[in-house]
């Protein structure tokens, strides 16, 4: 069962029952169940019945809400006609209307879903701070799983149609493939409609080579998940329990710690939901291309969940203007999207001060890049760049994984209180970072997520029995959530 998070007093559950998760042995049978009755029907029997697995995927977190994935899929598909019919006509009017109008209502449905308890209870300490008790309490609203996904799936669907990049499809099965399609269902990767909408629109080819990437990949997806991402994460969470009690090297490595298990989390459901995909022929975008490795911030952000960044990007940065209306204009576009980006992942004034800090480093680092001088280009300037990367993402993960914010400025003033005092805990700390460079390394290396398979048959073998044993020995397949599901 997914915990009942709370952020500064905004209830943010999941009702979610299920064990049906991608770490949980359960998961692994519906997967094997789905191949098996997926593989031997025609294409158009595909689709449906992949719509019909995916609906009774979701269902296993609370089956209520499969209406109102349907009603985001009708949101995407009535509209969608209607824009590319107003096109043809030449009525840029109507269909702009009809764009507005799907936006809007899948706005408001993630507003009332995701943030109406925020906004009620933010309301409530402003007007107690200045004298006035309304004695209002937050409504008894549960955040469905993916729906800020789903959602997003919708919009960017409208959007490329009211753009010519793709045309509306007329076949409700095939947009209600692309939205509901259950490897990407709960935590993505963002499809766009270019990208995936096609491949629900034409038969799917499962060859060898991507049956032997996907199993890989969901291999690799679990030991980031059971192997680094839940050890480390055990070992964050104590050091943001009494943040006040804490000495700094504790906190530095409850912040280690976390910025380990959060891209092991995240990394490790995107690629085993891209390997999923992979078994029924579908190709998901990537969404991690070693972020923690950048020498730069804007980098960075090019590198970490890839789908979204690039969402905020053709969805919201460029619309507002982007960089094409000066240089000020700029810097507020880039502020303004990172906080949003961050109050996307949750209704909580600490993802507002994650987005902020994120669009302040990226508007420092476009000033650095509009000096006449800059550093030099050398092996040292990338070291040092690299390690102020990870210093600054690392100290804004704080707010991201606090609890409330009265958590986070503690944790920050512990962390700025620096001192040797204290224990250093290094052995767990060097067998988390070998964990993540076993699978980093020879990605980064061989330039591909499953370069592993270009080794020879023995090498391949012996990497894949360690990362196996590894497994076992580190955890096991009871489904413990995902970090994004809450979002």
């Amino acid at each position: 069962m997914l915990p009942a998070v709370r952020f500064a007093g905004v209830d943010t559950s999941i009702i979610c029952e299920s064990t049906v998760q991608f770490n949980s042995l359960a998961y692994f049978g519906f997967l094997v169940v789905a191949i098996a009755t997926t593989m031997k029907l025609s294409f158009r029997l595909q689709n449906l019945w992949l719509v019909l697995l995916s609906y009774g995927f979701y269902a296993f977190w609370d089956w209520r809400f499969c209406s109102l994935m349907l009603l985001a899929t009708l949101l995407a598909y009535y509209p969608g006609i209607k824009i590319g019919k107003a096109l043809q006509e030449d009525n840029h009017a109507l269909a702009k209307k009809w764009l507005t109008f799907s936006i809007t209502f899948s706005l408001v449905l993630l507003g009332v879903f995701k943030y109406t308890n925020f906004f009620i209870d933010s309301a409530v300490h402003l007007l107690e701070k200045v004298g006035v008790h309304t004695g209002t309490t937050t409504l008894n609203i549960l955040l469905p799983a993916g729906i800020s996904f789903y959602l997003f799936h919708t919009i960017s669907y409208v959007v490329d149609v009211y753009r010519k990049e793709v045309d509306a499809s007329k076949d409700f099965v095939e947009v209600a493939l692309f939205l509901s399609f259950f490897p990407q269902l709960i935590a993505g990767p963002i499809a766009r409609s270019s990208s995936l909408l096609p491949q629900c629109q034409s038969p799917r080819v499962v060859t060898p080579e991507l049956i032997h990437q996907g199993l890989l990949l969901i291999l690799i997806g679990l030991f980031r998940k059971v192997a680094i991402a839940d050890t480390a994460g055990a070992l964050a969470d104590e050091c943001f329990i009494a943040t006040d009690q804490k000495s700094f090297l504790t906190l530095a490595q409850g912040v280690l710690w976390y910025s380990i298990q959060i891209y092991s989390d995240f990394a490790g459901y995107s690629d085993m939901a891209i390997g999923s995909a992979s078994l029924f022929g579908f190709k998901l975008v990537r969404n991690f291309d070693h972020p923690y490795l950048c020498s730069n911030i804007s980098e960075f952000w090019q590198r970490w969940h890839i789908s979204l960044s690039s969402w905020l990007r053709d969805y919201l940065y460029i619309p507002l203007g982007g960089n094409r209306k000066g240089k000020v204009r700029t810097y507020v576009n880039l502020s303004l999207t990172m906080l949003l980006g961050g109050l996307w992942h949750g209704a909580s004034w600490n993802f507002v001060i994650w987005g902020a800090l994120h669009g302040l480093y990226l508007v420092i680092f476009q000033l650095y890049r509009g000096l006449p001088f800059k550093l030099p280009n050398s092996k040292v300037t990338t070291i040092l760049g690299t390690g102020a990367v990870l210093t600054i993402v690392g100290l804004t993960w704080i707010p991201f994984r606090s609890p409330d914010i009265n958590t986070t400025f503690q944790y920050f003033k512990g962390v700025a209180n620096v001192s040797l005092s204290g224990s250093l805990y290094v052995i767990p700390s060097l067998i988390l970072v070998a964990f993540v460079i076993l699978i980093d390394l020879p990605q980064r290396l061989g330039k591909s997520d499953v370069a592993v398979l270009s080794w020879n048959s023995l090498q391949r073998a012996m990497y894949i029995a360690i990362l196996i044993c590894l497994i076992i020995l580190s955890g096991d397949l009871s489904g413990a959530s995902f970090i994004y599901f809450q979002f």
